[in-house]
């Protein structure tokens, strides 16, 4: 592992940039949206067939079209948004068309009848001599046609804040979704700074273990040559080992890291990459805290709240629209055919009668007025809980306050300490130089130049510690108040 942590490295939960896209689109393998980390996407990528650069840029841009639940996020702003953008459809009407051809399951009688011979012959002898007619097997006819089309239009006081609840989901939708990304980006850049951190701990730790290993040649060179004794050689032997359990937990742990960080970016090989980038130094000097706490209004959970009151009066403006009246329209055409369908003329209309009508309907529900309903107990109800959601706002906002406060203090110690920690920088690198001096001039042997290289990389590794918690105080107060760090930064 000898690739030092280079480069550019927490980012203010930025979007992704155009290079990481291209390279997100360079690893994408044959099958639509999977990430290939086999060889051919590799080589496609430009990159070796054993291990390419990720940085942060793509590890997020990688989280992003890989993550689950960014996907079921996005159904969800898609479903919300075709809902939105057909809210007015309920000023559609019902428009129906129907046709029934209908035969009675009782066959006519007429010769059966007793009627016949006691009123129709004595009328028919009358009327024509005693020709009587004969009626035919479908006189009156067997079967029956009717047709009808109807529309029916029902204006009501609840079809507004319906509308304005449609408006409301699509916008949480989109609230929801910015909010589950920016939520990856946080947890993609901290397990990144967190593996760069791991990786310098182990390049010192291999470093020392080096740097061991050479003193304990020129101890076992001088036991040879009779300058020390055997315990020298044994402790200092003794000292090597010690050194190599912690160097495997530390590995362990940084491939527990790699691979953690793998599963969340959608990569299925952990070993095909190598993370490049650096630890970026915090801003010198936040801005007040009084335009700290100004900002703690774009809190998501802060803003959560308040959607919640928008809903809630939405809920209140629905509940009272419940006593007030409806308006249906409707029309309606019913043609019906008054002879036999299989043998009658369809385009004659003097056979087809008309029953459709056009009516209008005035509805005014009289239970909700009533004192004591359900629509009066649960609008009060409503108006409790829009009260209680009033002080959740107040409640989350002191939360948002006090935890900014937590994390502008956090960062303010952790500045001074790595201005305390830049100076023993400083110290431990003119030690090394004038180290390195006297072992050119002949005077310090060379064990005198490692042991002061190891300590300036170990005063290194600790200011790169710090400047890790300082840098993750300021990604969760960024995230916290949903404010990129120029603005947070006194110098902006």
């Amino acid at each position: 592992m000898k690739n030092c942590v280079l480069g550019s490295f927490f980012p203010c939960l930025r979007r992704v940039t155009p290079v990481s896209l291209c390279a997100v689109l360079l690893l994408m393998g044959p099958v639509g949206g999977g990430i290939g980390a086999d060889a051919e996407g590799r080589a496609a990528a430009g990159t070796t067939a054993e291990q390419w650069e990720l940085d942060v840029d793509t590890a997020v841009a990688l989280a992003l079209s890989n993550n689950l639940g960014i996907r079921s996020e996005r159904i969800d702003v898609a479903i919300a948004a075709r809902n939105h953008a057909h809210r007015y459809n309920m000023l559609i009407p019902q428009i129906a068309a129907q046709g029934t051809l209908a035969r009675p399951n009782a066959a006519p009688a007429f010769r059966d009848d007793p009627r016949w011979e006691q009123i129709v012959y004595p009328l028919a002898e009358a009327q024509w001599g005693g020709a009587v007619p004969t009626p035919e097997p479908e006189d009156p006819p067997r079967w029956n046609l009717s047709t009808g089309v109807s529309a029916q239009l029902t204006l009501a006081a609840q079809m507004i804040p319906g509308i304005r609840a449609v408006t409301q989901a699509y916008e949480n939708a989109r609230i929801d979704l910015d909010e589950a990304e920016r939520q990856v980006e946080l947890e993609v850049t901290k397990a990144f700074s967190q593996l760069l951190l791991l990786q310098a701990q182990l390049e010192l730790s291999e470093r020392r273990l080096e740097a061991a290993l050479e003193r304990l040649e020129e101890v076992r060179a001088n036991y040879d040559a009779g300058f020390v004794d055997e315990l020298t050689l044994r402790r200092t032997e003794v000292g090597v080992q010690n050194q190599r359990p912690a160097i495997l937990r530390q590995e362990q742990g940084y491939r527990t890291a790699k691979y953690s960080l793998a599963a969340t970016i959608g990569i299925d090989d952990p070993d095909s990459f190598t993370v490049v980038g650096e630890i970026e130094e915090a801003p010198a000097r936040l801005v007040s805290e009084e335009e700290l706490l100004r900002l703690a209004g774009r809190n998501a959970d802060v803003r959560a709240v308040r959607r919640g009151i928008q809903g809630l009066e939405t809920q209140i403006d629905l509940t009272r629209a419940e006593m007030m009246p409806t308006l249906t329209l409707g029309y309606s055409v019913n043609p019906t055919l008054s002879g036999d369908p299989w043998s009658s003329d369809l385009w004659d209309t003097d056979r087809w009668s008309d029953r459709g009508s056009f009516n209008v309907t005035v509805r005014q529900p009289l239970d909700p007025i009533l004192p004591g309903s359900s629509t009066r107990q649960e609008l009060a109800n409503r108006r409790d809980q829009l009260q209680q959601t009033e002080l959740r706002v107040r409640q989350a906002r002191e939360a948002v306050e006090l935890r900014a406060r937590q994390l502008a203090g956090g960062i303010s110690a952790a500045q001074e300490s790595i201005d305390a920690l830049v100076e023993n920088v400083s110290l431990a690198k003119t030690a090394f130089e004038l180290a390195q001096e006297a072992y050119d001039s002949g005077v310090r042997d060379y064990a005198v130049v490692r042991d002061a290289e190891i300590d300036l990389a170990d005063a290194r590794l600790q200011l790169l510690q710090e400047r890790h918690r300082a840098g993750e105080l300021l990604l969760e107060l960024e995230y916290l108040l949903d404010t990129p760090r120029e603005y947070l930064s006194a110098q902006s």
